[in-house]
């Protein structure tokens, strides 16, 4: 008896590339659109909540460290505004109307935020956040997640090479 699978719902438009030069740009957009997060967002608790956990709340329930506090607004309303962007570039390539360097700029956008964030978790956590092996830290769970961002400017080509595809094919920039 042979199963059969329900076709795969397609989330970008797809086309049979003319020569292997097209089909290698054609994964290389399609890994630099989920690594951007245009795919899924979902990263768990809210950032102010886990640094709550480290740094602690005043009596009103607000971080108790100022400077924190501001740097994980600016962090929250730049998520949103990507995520809003992201929602955009999907609904954009559904219709066959995207750009196609614009995944590099979200590969970009996307590993940045990515990175800060992770940044902030570890400032929040200071010295105790490096704790690298024990059941409290997760045998290292949030210094691994953090030295990963680094990998992740790598991926899919460097985060200056994308900065150079958007100067060139978005912006319309002359080349160095």
């Amino acid at each position: 008896m042979r199963s059969r699978v329900p076709p795969m719902k397609a989330t970008f438009r797809t086309r049979l590339p003319d020569d292997a030069a097209t089909a290698g740009t054609s994964v290389l957009q399609h890994e630099r659109a989920m690594i951007s997060g245009t795919g899924e967002r979902g990263i768990g608790r809210p950032l102010g909540q886990v640094a709550a956990d480290s740094v602690g709340s005043d009596d009103s329930g607000r971080l108790d460290d100022a400077m924190m506090r501001g740097q994980i607004a600016e962090f929250d309303i730049d998520e949103a505004a990507f995520a809003a962007v992201a929602e955009r570039a999907v609904d954009l390539a559904k219709a066959g109307q995207s750009h196609p360097a614009f995944s590099s700029a979200m590969k970009y956008y996307g590993t940045e935020l990515t990175t800060r964030r992770h940044e902030i978790l570890m400032s929040a956590g200071g010295i105790d956040a490096l704790e690298w092996e024990s059941d409290r830290s997760r045998n290292g769970a949030r210094p691994r997640a953090w030295l990963r961002t680094k990998a992740n400017s790598i991926e899919g080509g460097t985060s200056e090479v994308m900065l150079g595809i958007v100067a060139k094919r978005i912006l319309d920039l002359p080349g160095a």
